[in-house]
């Protein structure tokens, strides 16, 4: 018998009043929401401090480097959807030619993810493409650290 029913037949057998029975059903209800939470932080949080950008070349031509405070990601959390549409026409199409569709990332469910420290792999895209104009590989890493 768990501890709901017990409460029910202590009001049943009038052991305690009804609005105590309720004082008690609220009480546990917390109990378990408090525990809920406490577990999600406790095996989710993975200390991560920022969230990282890296595109890199192999013959230099190209280097970027972000590092953005976690903390931060709360603002970005709130317009990561709508990044995909400030991206120009022809880089979208570009990037689509090459195999990359960021229509199909839930970038909001990403940065929820890394805020409350439930993201398990901390690589999140890995990509690489060649690039024809300068005869080079081009490698785009976006992580949690």
């Amino acid at each position: 018998m768990n501890e709901q029913q017990k409460i029910l037949e202590m009001i049943e057998k009038g052991q305690i009043t009804a609005a105590e029975g309720m004082e008690l059903l609220e009480a546990l209800t917390m109990t378990k929401e408090v525990a809920t939470i406490q577990a999600v932080q406790t095996t989710g949080n993975h200390g991560y401090k920022f969230f990282k950008v890296k595109v890199t070349s192999d013959n230099n031509t190209v280097n970027v480097n972000i590092n953005i405070p976690i903390r931060l990601l709360t603002t970005i959390g709130e317009i990561a959807d709508r990044m995909t549409a400030v991206l120009p026409p022809d880089a979208r199409k570009d990037m689509e030619s090459k195999g990359i569709d960021l229509s199909g990332i839930d970038f909001a469910k990403i940065v929820e993810e890394v805020i409350s420290g439930t993201l398990d792999e901390p690589n999140i895209v890995d990509v690489e493409a060649w690039d024809e104009n300068s005869q080079t590989m081009i490698k785009v890493r976006v992580y949690v650290e």
